[in-house]
């Protein structure tokens, strides 16, 4: 389903149930679809703070905001240097180490928040079958690194 099928998917929800009482079983198929919706509906969004979030996303953990032909440039020099001055080639790429594994685990910590954010205490089943499906796939990939 892409983004625009299941926005209408949720107005269409929404719409159904305007104006009447929703059902214990309806509310809670309202709020799965919601929640898929904003899960499974585009790839990771990182505007204001939030995110979109997928087991299927294909989300693997990429230090946040580091330019990474910059990071290769860097490294690249270091080891170039190496040559003539050993110490401040490890140095610099110890530096560079620091800053890129610094960006990495924000980036793991931004997302570890996006999952938690997909549900709460009161969410129904399906809403936890979702973020447990996230969960299963954001522990693998930091796993095997795949």
């Amino acid at each position: 389903m892409n983004h625009s099928e299941a926005g209408g998917r949720v107005r269409w929800t929404l719409r159904a149930h305007e104006g009447g009482a929703r059902t214990a079983r309806s509310a809670a198929r309202w709020k799965a679809d919601a929640v898929e919706k904003a899960v499974e509906g585009a790839a990771p969004a990182r505007s204001a703070g939030t995110e979109r979030v997928s087991a299927e996303d294909g989300w693997l953990p990429r230090p946040r905001g580091v330019d990474t032909a910059s990071a290769r440039e860097r490294l690249s020099g270091a080891v170039t240097g190496f040559v003539d001055d050993p110490g401040e080639a490890v140095r610099e790429a110890d530096a560079l180490a620091s800053e890129v594994a610094d960006a990495l685990v924000a980036e793991i910590v931004s997302r570890r928040a996006a999952l938690r954010a997909a549900w709460d205490e009161d969410a129904d089943t399906e809403t936890l079958r979702l973020a447990l499906r996230s969960y299963r796939a954001f522990i693998e990939v930091l796993i095997t690194g795949r």
